[in-house]
């Protein structure tokens, strides 16, 4: 968080979220190389792979990128709070799965969480008062 503040604050989004990619398939090539499969991948699975590739993460780092730039890295981190309420709301949505009271309560302390750690506790406090 601090690098990405210090180091790539004018950078522009869309090369930071590249640059992280590219510098993560230079890294993972060789160890990929050695635990490739025996058989050969089918087709759509490599097209499900490239999707999931571009569409959630390299859209979701371009993303998270730009509200560096735009709102600084410590408040664009703590959205990485709410992927957990993020991923219930998908499992409940395409998965059918059951959602349990426990799960909304610790979705409200995510909740509570982001708010405290993005400065917003103290402008959620003035409106109630």
């Amino acid at each position: 968080m601090h690098y990405v503040r210090r180091h790539l604050a004018g950078v522009d989004p869309v090369l930071t979220a590249f640059g992280s990619q590219l510098t993560a398939t230079v890294l993972l090539a060789l160890p990929a190389a050695f635990t490739w499969p025996a058989h050969a991948v089918q087709g759509d699975i490599w097209v499900a792979v490239a999707a999931l590739g571009v569409l959630c993460t390299g859209l979701a780092y371009v993303l998270y990128f730009r509200l560096v730039a735009q709102v600084g890295a410590a408040y664009a981190a703590s959205v990485t709070f709410l992927i957990p309420a993020f991923g219930m709301l998908w499992g409940a949505l395409f998965l059918q799965e059951a959602v349990t009271v426990a799960m909304l309560e610790g979705c409200a302390i995510i909740l509570a969480g982001a708010a405290l750690a993005s400065g917003q506790w103290k402008r959620l406090a003035g409106l109630r008062a």
